[in-house]
């Protein structure tokens, strides 16, 4: 053999080698290199890409310029529908896809072997999770309003929270709904499961478990695929089901458990479908798996980079593909991102703290890392655990993410996984920026579940290259010790903390969990037509029990207080937990809310009796007092109702022996008196007085005690020729603090004017502007307007009506306690605009459009 030849064939044996044992030297910089080189643009590219950055744009524009109050009246009226049309897609993706998974399943399997292994690890998981920690909440807030959302989207249909509302019968009927800054996936989820268990709390809490064990099987099958081995798919299984917050979470109700399952599915759905046998089929499923995973939490949109790279070499063959991608993503992730802009702005996170900064990323990112190295153990509570990882697992992380950079720096192994997962890591680096990603506060710790399948990975990965490239071993031998180690460390570890799990580590010290629990159990025996008033009345109603919040109470004026003291069988109580007690700590990270001032007034302003105090539980009394009666009101006053007009009947209720006599008025014509002796009596109105749109009736009847109490009734004849203008769907509007409220007050309280309540109208505030589309022509518009009584302190504000951009009519300026009656002329305008105009500054004008009406001759 020549000297040339020779010279080849060691260099073959030696790149052979080198193949093999996967220390082919490749510089970073080439690898790089290579992998943009197969990037470069031709211009049906550059076309591709200028219309892929067009419709970024377009979306960016819409949401940025998005009104607050638009884009959170369009996620109560709008998200439901959004995430259920995603849903019909997704099922739509499952059967159109059901022939290529049946005919390439069988090649994409592991063997049978390793199936058995991943059962025996998800039974050990199994047996250990029900065994050593207790099916409840972890986080509270958070999660009790993705029930009350998941409630809302059952009974309602609406994509917001039910935040206030009463059972009866076992349908909830929502008082208040408001918007949820996140996403509504687990909410959807409920919805769906609602339909075969009871709508409550209890039922939600059982949903995460099979998510989680869905996600295990998920991630075992993409990792065995990419990893070409089975071995070491199960040993990063391992470390991912192990971890101490994911077993945590799946006995509870966090979003973030569904964000994993999701996840994982994506990730098999990738490694199941090859770059070069994908189709526009296959995004049928892709896609709205992708609009579900977005709406899991919001900072997941940051997140789709990798999932358009993944599959670049499909999008760059024709130019359209790249941008109907982007753009079918926007519009299933839309409800998340509308969310984004729903809250823009909104910095209720961290107090004093910024709700964005590169401070807050720097602290979180120094005090995870310390936390997550933390070997300390608390000896005041039986030296329970309080690492949301193992530290074991935190340090095999870090090397082995070290080691896997230099593999990827010196030897170019790596680049295209290290470029996806940079991009996949924008979320977690946007979690941070926010001021809640620190592990210091431990309900925030849960957001570490967001990287655990990378980090899952990178242990196993790391574990075995290091391995597999230091001692020249076999790969499967390599991949069998990495999984034997895996696997005795998740397993061991999790029996050696079994006892911290029992106490519930990490959450401890939330006496919030506590005390949801407590009163769970203990609300059950009260009557079922009970009312409680409490800081987080979203959470009763995930309870089942009937709730609203102090603020709200407050606002109840008398005869308002008698009626749901009539339909409760006089059972309302007042409870007061954590909230109630201090003041929130403006200096803190954490996010928090006190209820303090509003529950003293309440107790100060109303006869009660303390039925339940428990001082030992929480570190706090936990106090529930039963409400009596209004101080310095009569007592017969309180116990008097009379219901609202139904069939030209209104009938009138006392809970009191004594008989009482009542003069009544229809549309300001004195009608006569009626003596009342039963506890119940029905008036039948005259029809002839009954005029088609507004009425009212009113009742002054004098009580035993010789107060005299006031009730007004007012009720709408809706007809061809009358019509309520909160019936009518405003088309848009703009407002400079608040949202408009229908039949509400701008702060969801009744509608008051100079003392004198509406039942019907707009609560606005200066400066606003209200615009409708008339949907046929009206000759007359009528309105009661002026400041609202719920705040006095405003300097004036002037009442506009404007037709078709014409001014038709103007108030006086009015101040608070007056009131003035329009009667505008409105014949043949198509576009009605109503504005409340601010005196010398907007503070305190709450503008009210009361019994605002349309009227054609």
């Amino acid at each position: 053999m020549s000297r040339r030849e020779n010279k080849k064939s060691v260099a073959k044996k030696d790149l052979s080698v080198k193949k093999e044992t996967g220390v082919e030297k490749k510089s970073l910089a080439q690898s790089l290199r290579d992998w943009v080189s197969s990037l470069m643009l031709g211009k049906p590219h550059a076309v591709m890409a200028a219309v892929s950055v067009a419709v970024l744009l377009v979306a960016f524009l819409i949401f940025n310029n998005l009104t607050v109050s638009y884009a959170r009246r369009w996620d109560i009226d709008w998200g439901y529908y959004s995430i259920l049309s995603t849903f019909v897609l997704l099922i739509a993706g499952i059967i159109v896809n059901i022939p290529f998974v049946a005919k390439h399943l069988k090649g994409f399997l592991p063997s049978g072997k390793s199936f058995c292994g991943l059962a025996l690890l998800l039974i050990f998981f199994s047996v250990f999770m029900f065994g050593n920690i207790s099916n409840t909440h972890r986080v509270l807030s958070d999660e009790t309003s993705w029930e009350s959302m998941g409630l809302q989207m059952y009974f309602q249909h609406t994509g917001g929270i039910c935040n206030e509302g009463v059972w009866t019968d076992g349908v909830l009927d929502c008082k208040t709904e408001v918007n949820n800054f996140k996403g509504k996936a687990l909410g959807f989820v409920y919805s769906l499961v609602f339909n075969f268990m009871e709508p409550n709390r209890d039922t939600a809490l059982l949903v995460n478990y099979p998510f989680y064990i869905l996600s295990l099987i998920a991630f075992f099958l993409a990792l065995s695929k990419w990893f070409r081995s089975s071995k070491l798919a199960l040993a990063a299984t391992a470390f991912l089901g192990g971890m101490p917050i994911y077993l945590l979470q799946a006995r509870s109700a966090s979003t973030e458990v569904l964000y994993i399952c999701l996840l994982t599915m994506l990730m098999a759905w990738y490694a199941f479908v090859p770059t070069n046998k994908v189709t526009w089929k296959h995004f049928l499923l892709t896609v709205p798996l992708l609009g579900f995973f977005a709406q899991t939490r919001q900072e997941t949109v940051f997140a789709f980079i990798p999932f358009a790279l993944y599959y670049y070499r499909y999008f760059l063959e024709k130019p359209y593909r790249l941008p109907a991608f982007i753009a079918a993503v926007i519009a299933v992730s839309w409800p998340s991102v509308n969310n984004m802009a729903a809250y823009r702005g909104y910095d209720f996170q961290g107090g004093e703290h910024a709700a964005h900064s590169f401070d807050n990323l720097w602290f979180n990112l120094k005090t995870n890392i310390v936390t997550m190295l933390n070997f300390d153990t608390d000896p005041s509570f039986g030296g329970i655990m309080t690492n949301p990882f193992y530290t074991t697992f935190t340090i095999i992380l870090l090397v082995a993410t070290v080691w896997l950079l230099v593999r990827m720096i010196v030897f170019g192994r790596y680049v295209r996984g290290f470029i996806l997962g940079i991009f996949f890591c924008l979320q977690i680096f946007v979690i941070m920026f926010n001021v809640s990603g620190t592990f210091t506060i431990d309900i925030n710790q849960r957001y570490v579940l967001v990287a655990l399948p990378m980090f899952a990975l990178l242990m196993a990965l790391g574990l075995y290259d290091a391995l597999e490239f230091s001692t020249k071993m076999r790969k499967d031998a390599a991949a069998s010790i990495v999984m034997g180690l895996a696997c005795v460390l998740t397993l061991g570890l999790m029996l050696y903390h079994a006892p911290s799990y029992r106490n519930n580590m990490l959450y401890y010290k939330n006496k919030l969990l506590g005390e949801e629990e407590f009163l769970n159990n203990e609300l059950a025996s009260y009557p079922a037509n009970s009312v409680f008033i409490y800081s987080r009345p979203w959470q009763m109603l995930a309870q089942g029990h009937s709730a609203f919040s102090e603020r709200t109470f407050e606002g109840w004026s008398t005869d308002v207080f008698a009626e749901w003291m009539q339909k409760s069988g006089g059972n309302i109580y007042l409870v007061r937990g954590q909230d109630g007690y201090g003041k929130v700590n403006r200096e803190s990270r954490v996010v928090g809310f006190k209820t303090t001032d509003q529950i003293d007034k309440i107790l100060d302003s109303y006869k009660h009796e303390r039925v339940l105090v428990d001082a030992k539980k929480f570190g706090y009394p936990l106090v529930i007092y039963k409400i009596i009666s209004k101080k310095g009101v009569s007592h017969y006053a309180q116990n008097f109702t009379v219901s609202e007009q139904m069939d030209g009947m209104i009938v009138l209720n006392k809970r009191f022996p004594e008989s009482i006599a009542c003069d009544y008025s229809l549309n300001d014509e004195k009608q006569g008196g009626i003596l009342l002796t039963l506890e119940a009596d029905t008036l039948r109105l005259d029809s002839l007085k009954i005029r088609n749109g507004m009425n009212r009736a009113l009742f002054t009847c004098s009580m035993p005690d010789a107060d005299t109490t006031v009730i007004y009734r007012d009720f709408f004849l809706e007809s061809d020729r009358a019509v309520l203008l909160s019936a009518l769907k405003m088309e848009r509007y703009a407002q400079d603090w608040g949202d408009p409220q229908v039949n509400q007050s701008v702060e969801h309280h009744r509608l008051t004017l100079d003392g004198e309540p509406f039942r019907y109208g707009i609560g606005s505030h200066a400066n606003s502007s209200l615009e409708y589309t008339l949907p046929r022509g009206f000759d007359m518009f009528h309105a009661v307007v002026g400041l609202d009584d719920e705040s006095a302190c405003g300097d004036g504000a002037y009442f506009v009506v404007l037709g078709d951009g014409r001014e038709l009519a103007r108030s006086k300026k009015l101040y608070s306690m007056e009131k003035q009656k329009l009667d505008v002329e409105i014949t043949g305008v198509r576009h009605l605009n109503l504005k409340v105009e601010m005196g010398d500054n907007k503070d305190c004008d709450h503008g009210d459009w009361a019994h605002s009406w349309l009227e054609a001759r």
